[in-house]
């Protein structure tokens, strides 16, 4: 008998709604941006040794408040990074050089300290280390400078792992605490060859002035709220460049919020026809396919998106999770679940640690399921789900074969 005739009472919402169903101005407003960032980690990586944590934080920061920021650097397999990785904090165009991961991929720096990188002449930022940024940006990133109550900002600042020839996956800083000390996750390194995939299509460079304008203005009208407004603004652009897979894109977006699915299909694919590597099309199209429970489709879809990009889609390793556990792949669905987890540094997808506790439930791995429940529980909103997965835990740890561990506080 198949395990799956058996199934715990899966209480995943429907796909569309678990995954990046927020209203549309919120999605237009992440074109042009990665996704992806570094996960909080896979229970199947390597143990990973902080580096240069600071035994003395509590006496300092009773001197001088401050953030000290910890993480670490991973291979796409979970292994530890070559020697000579780079962290570097970037904010607003600026890039600074913090410290180095160590060979254990272990990383720890003081906002506003001194760099134990060696600046070099191509440093934008060099001369600004371990200083009070004032730089004439907007929303400048200020690091702390001493105990004159300078504040902290960190909005607009992202973290990434430099070395020759990887792309790193990016952590945003912006929302973190202003002092004590803070574990931002894994941060994951491939080699540019694997990475052909983009988050924004290469098409814009080459739209024409008047083309771009028009995109310019649907946009201006999806912050309004102005759908068909934007929906000839979009129009407007393809006709002016009929290569901008940028604003077919947006068109798709529209279209399928208005639930003109085959019209939104028919966008999509035209960005697609423009620019193959551009990743969001396919992403959109695997969303639709999952709203209409075609996991087969799903699965290929994805399989063809993270193969271009498996940096900066968590959502899209979760549809990919999602699909291969209705069709009964329980260890591609793991994999793909681990993958989600690992380079969701925001925590967008809990559910994603849900999947795996429902797996591991399966594979009768209790210790394993309480990870993860107590995983999703920590960053999942409270609902009636939160509620019956918390008793599920509770009862797991009754048993008396888990350790129990402390449940999170509701945020």
């Amino acid at each position: 008998m198949s395990i799956f005739s058996q199934k715990p009472r899966f209480h995943l919402p429907d796909p569309v709604l678990v995954l990046l169903l927020v209203s549309l101005p919120a999605a237009l407003a992440q074109q042009g941006r990665p996704t992806g960032g570094a996960g909080s980690g896979s229970t199947s990586a390597p143990a990973i040794r902080r580096s240069r944590a600071d035994p003395n934080l509590q006496t300092r920061q009773r001197l001088e408040p401050s953030l000290v920021i910890t993480g670490s650097v991973v291979r796409e397999d979970g292994t530890p990074p070559p020697a000579g990785v780079v962290i570097e904090r970037v904010c607003h165009g600026r890039t600074i050089k913090e410290t180095y991961a160590d060979a254990h991929g272990g990383f720890s720096f003081y906002i506003g300290g001194k760099s134990d990188v060696l600046p070099d002449a191509s440093d934008d930022a060099s001369a600004l280390q371990g200083t009070t940024l004032n730089i004439s940006l907007p929303r400048s990133a200020v690091p702390l400078g001493s105990a004159t109550g300078t504040s902290i900002e960190l909005m607009g600042c992202e973290l990434r792992a430099q070395f020759p020839g990887h792309r790193s996956s990016t952590v945003s800083l912006g929302g973190l605490q202003r002092t004590g000390q803070v574990d931002v996750g894994t941060i994951v390194i491939h080699p540019i060859a694997k990475v052909p995939g983009t988050t924004v299509s290469v098409t814009s460079m080459q739209a024409p002035g008047g083309a771009r304008k028009a995109l310019e203005r649907a946009e201006k009208a999806i912050q309004r709220n102005s759908l068909d407004e934007a929906d000839r603004h979009f129009q407007e652009a393809v006709a002016a460049y009929p290569g901008y897979a940028q604003a077919w894109f947006g068109l798709g977006l529209i279209r399928q919020h208005q639930n003109r699915i085959s019209d939104a299909r028919q966008a999509y694919g035209r960005a697609l026809e423009a620019d193959s590597h551009f990743v969001r099309p396919r992403i959109e199209l695997a969303r639709i396919a999952g709203h209409e429970r075609r996991w087969e489709e799903v699965a290929d879809i994805t399989d063809r998106a993270l193969a271009l990009n498996p940096l900066d889609f968590p959502e899209g390793f979760f549809m990919n999770a999602l699909a291969n556990y209705h069709l009964e792949r329980l260890e591609a669905s793991e994999r793909s679940a681990r993958r989600a987890v690992r380079i969701d540094s925001a925590h967008r997808y809990p559910q994603a640690h849900l999947l795996l506790a429902f797996i591991l439930r399966h594979r009768k791995d209790a210790a394993g399921e309480a990870e993860q429940l107590r995983s999703y529980l920590k960053y999942a909103p409270a609902n009636a789900d939160t509620a019956e997965q918390r008793s599920r835990l509770a009862h797991l740890e009754s048993k008396g074969s888990i350790v129990a561990g402390n449940l999170p506080d509701r945020r």
